[in-house]
């Protein structure tokens, strides 16, 4: 009957020697780097970001950004994570920009996916279009991409055109801003 409890015992014992916890894991996001891809035509960037407890995925959320115009490149990207000890969310800001073109043809679509861990999909995205006739214009779109689990931090600019939707648990929020600069 002792083995039989200290063989219980030993298997309650972590390799630290704590006892086995009933608690889940914390749950903790983070995002890989942003992917941009260009070409003479389009910029494009991407980003994924996840939130896992231990090893289960809770959520997860990707954005896909393209820019249309001439001349297309990326100025910017920068991550941040929540600075809490587990991170709750990632913010993502890009600034990608392009030229006009002979045709003055220029736009903009987002698009985001989001996954909780019963697989449902929530899908948003924005977008734009418009004709530039000032061939020297350099058109400029900043954009902020929140993700994670719980209350988001608060948008840069409220009254600025965001659009957001959440999948169980996680949530994300866009925030895209486009800038004319003359020639």
């Amino acid at each position: 009957m002792r083995s039989v409890v200290a063989a219980l015992l030993l298997g309650a014992v972590t390799s630290s020697g704590a006892a086995a916890s009933t608690e889940a894991p914390a749950a903790r996001c983070t995002a890989a780097r942003p992917v941009v891809s260009s070409t003479e035509t389009a910029v494009e960037a991407r980003v994924l970001t996840g939130c896992t407890a231990g090893e289960l995925v809770v959520f997860r959320a990707a954005l896909t950004f393209r820019a249309h115009g001439t001349s297309c490149t990326a100025v910017s990207e920068e991550l941040e994570a929540d600075p809490a000890t587990e991170p709750q969310w990632i913010r993502v800001r890009l600034e990608l920009a392009c030229a006009p073109g002979e045709k003055g043809l220029l736009g903009s679509n987002t698009t985001v996916e989001m996954h909780d861990q019963h697989t449902r999909v929530v899908t948003y995205g924005l977008s734009d279009s418009l004709t530039e006739r000032d061939p020297a214009a350099r058109h400029l779109w900043t954009i902020e991409f929140v993700a994670g689990l719980g209350d988001l931090p608060v948008a840069p600019d409220p009254a600025a055109r965001t659009s957001s939707a959440s999948a169980g648990h996680g949530s994300s929020r866009t925030f895209v801003d486009h800038q004319v600069n003359g020639g």
